[in-house]
């Protein structure tokens, strides 16, 4: 039996996410020899490089065809992890980060773009939120099962254990690379080989800057953003100071992952039940909240239940905001669009790896303050409501 391009897309995100070494990954780079600083500010350098290969890749997703993208996502990233093995330098480690950049920019529009017109051209465009929270599950479902096992693996923090989880990834990474070949292109690229990359450009950020709604999504999107590569940085020494078990780092994030699951899955049933304007207020406040919450109350229990619900909730919102951006945005220019907010995403986030890397190097739980105090107040600022999400292309 064939499989159709969506299931194709799951599966490639299924095998794509087993972090195997997500609960270490921290310590891994202590083992060789960086301090929390170079380690927060390697996801600037990665951020800085997304900001600047957004929108070219976006550009060349629309020109040449989203599966391609698909494909570079995959096989760079598991390019830039066999590289990370053997590299024992901050710079190297700069270099790989680049490397995972340009992954990321290829992937981030494209493959929503790829999902939102495979699901129109079926006549589903408006399933786009329940199936890319599907999609997003899937990857967590599989993160959920490589958590636990890596942190299982890497309990002694034997720097030898580390390299174990990186290799396993590259097992399941190398599958998803393999199914990435078989997913099938849409039929949009037909109407966009008129267009000259510039113009391409232009009328995609027109587009963007003349839709008033279109744009508080967009900075709703940004400022309500959880921090959450941060705090997979953050948490490791967190958990230390807080003297939680090194068993349960790996428990913790497999649990968080499994919350967040089964919530982003159901993320567009929440938002039926709840209603649009209740579900975001809950979902892109909450974190914040939990920030605060971390700082100020620290124990092996404590620490341990908070990091579980910060991490189940910080992802819910984004298939609902997928799903508003993407009534706004044309087919032809649909991955140029999403990669211009994703840029300006990206140039928000660039700014706070740094400057929270730098406030981490002294105080973690002072960052933690900032992170949620920024989430909060962005949340209040820019929420939304019915009328932003309807579709005014």
């Amino acid at each position: 039996m064939s499989l159709d391009n969506i299931t194709k897309i799951k599966l490639v995100y299924f095998f794509r996410s087993f972090f195997f070494f997500s609960p270490i990954i921290t310590l891994f780079y202590f083992s060789r020899g960086l301090d929390t600083f170079q380690v927060v500010s390697l996801e600037a350098f990665l951020i800085l490089t997304v900001l600047l290969t957004e929108v070219p890749t976006g550009i060349l997703a629309d020109k040449i065809g989203r599966k391609y993208s698909l494909i570079l996502l995959v096989g760079l990233f598991f390019i830039g992890n066999i590289m990370t093995i053997y590299s024992h330098t901050y710079i190297l480690f700069i270099i790989i980060q680049i490397i995972f950049g340009i992954a990321i920019s290829f992937g981030s529009g494209a493959i929503e773009a790829l999902v939102y017109d495979t699901l129109k051209q079926e006549k589903k465009a408006n399933l786009m939120s329940k199936e890319w929270g599907s999609i997003q599950a899937h990857a967590l479902f599989a993160t959920v099962i490589a958590v636990v096992i890596g942190g299982f693996i890497a309990r002694s923090h034997d720097p030898k254990t580390f390299i174990i989880t990186i290799w396993l990834h590259l097992i399941f990474s190398g599958i998803a690379l393999v199914l990435a070949l078989f997913v099938k292109e849409t039929k949009h690229y037909k109407q966009i080989k008129r267009e000259t990359p510039l113009i391409l450009f232009k009328n995609s950020a027109k587009g963007i800057l003349e839709n008033k709604s279109l744009r508080k999504i967009v900075y709703l999107t940004v400022f309500s953003s959880g921090f959450a590569h941060i705090l997979m940085f953050l948490f490791q020494p967190y958990f230390i100071d807080a003297k939680v078990n090194n068993t349960l780092f790996g428990v913790a994030m497999g649990v968080g992952i499994l919350i967040s699951a089964i919530l982003t899955k159901q993320a567009h049933a929440i938002e039926k039940k709840l209603g649009m304007k209740s579900t975001l207020l809950i979902f892109t406040i909450l974190p914040g909240v939990l920030y605060i919450s971390m700082a100020f109350l620290i124990g092996p229990i404590i620490s341990f239940a908070l990091f579980i619900l910060l991490k189940g909730i910080m992802d819910v919102r984004q298939p609902l905001l997928s799903q508003y951006q993407n009534n706004h945005i044309s087919s032809h220019n649909r991955a140029t669009a999403l990669s211009i907010i994703s840029m300006i995403t990206s140039l928000y986030l660039v700014i706070m790896r740094f400057a929270m890397g730098k406030l981490a190097n002294y105080n973690i739980t002072t960052t933690f303050i900032v992170m949620g105090s920024i989430i909060i107040i962005g949340s209040l600022i820019f929420q939304i409501n019915s009328a932003h999400s309807c579709c005014k292309k």
